[in-house]
Order: C-alpha cells, then structure tokens, then sequence
C-alpha cells in the first residue's frame, strides 16, 4: 500500500492517484536494475522519444548493461511532457558511456533510412 504525501490516506501499490483526496503518486523510474546504486550514476545521453527509449532500454537489457530510463514525465502539469527537453534521459554509470553511446547512435541511423 502507498500512503498518500498529502492526506495520509492508504491506496494500492499500482494507484496513480490517491483514492481519497486525488493527489498524485510521484512517477516511479523505469529500471532494470533496481539496485543500480544511484548515486554513482549520471546522465548519458537525453533520449528523443518513447520509442527511442525501448529500443535502447532492450539491447541493453541483452549486453546485461546496468541502467535506468528516466523520463521526463511531470505529474505537476497532468502529466504532460516537457517536449523541448526530449523524452527523458538514460542514467548509468560512467564506465559504460560508450558502449550506450554506440548503441544509440546504431538507433538513431537506423531510424533515419
């Protein structure tokens, strides 16, 4: 059960909204590797849209890359993207940059023909 921030009131896990008062549950980071630890990451690359972000999100899940999507999603606009910024990002640890780089790079030429 989540607690909702602003009433208190109890809802179910899957919940997008509180039951009670309405208030939206913060959007959860699409991980692979949940125990990825956070702090080490940083941001490798912004990612244009929500294809783009399967795409990437499956090869690497095959080549057992650790990583986290992260979209762009704000919940304070209901939920509406912030298009000038991309989709969202790819966060993973410094040491795979390249190799996710390469990857995106195959994405976007194949995209393009």
């Amino acid at each position: 059960m989540k607690t909702c921030p602003y009433c208190g009131q109890e809802s179910p896990d899957d919940a997008v909204k509180c039951r009670e008062c309405g208030t939206e549950f913060a959007p959860k980071k699409i991980s692979s590797t949940p125990f990825l630890d956070e702090e080490r990451v940083e941001t490798i690359a912004v990612l244009e849209n929500e294809a783009q972000a399967g795409l990437l999100d499956t090869i690497l899940e095959e080549r057992q890359i650790p990583h986290i999507m992260q979209t762009y999603h704000d919940s304070a606009y209901d939920g509406l993207f912030q298009f000038q910024k991309g989709w969202g990002a790819i966060l993973a640890l410094p040491q795979y940059r390249d190799e996710i780089m390469a990857a995106l790079e195959d994405i976007k030429r194949q995209s393009k023909s």
